[in-house]
């Protein structure tokens, strides 16, 4: 799901060293997993478009008589 787990991994250890309490730095790393999934259904979801759209183009396509 995640695409690139080497910049979440550098992301999770920036937030660990902010100065902040420990329960702000996991609400943190929620919020930061949350918007992973969404860019990650996203990208899926346009995929998805980009399928139907090769589908229709090809079923609604001009033919040759």
């Amino acid at each position: 799901m995640i695409k690139n787990a080497n910049s979440y991994s550098s992301m999770a250890q920036r937030i660990d060293g902010i100065r902040m309490s420990r329960n702000d730095r996991e609400v943190a790393k929620e919020h930061m997993q949350d918007a992973e999934l969404m860019a990650d259904l996203i990208c899926r979801a346009c995929e998805g478009v980009q399928s139907a759209e090769a589908l229709l183009g090809r079923l609604f396509a001009p033919r040759a008589s």
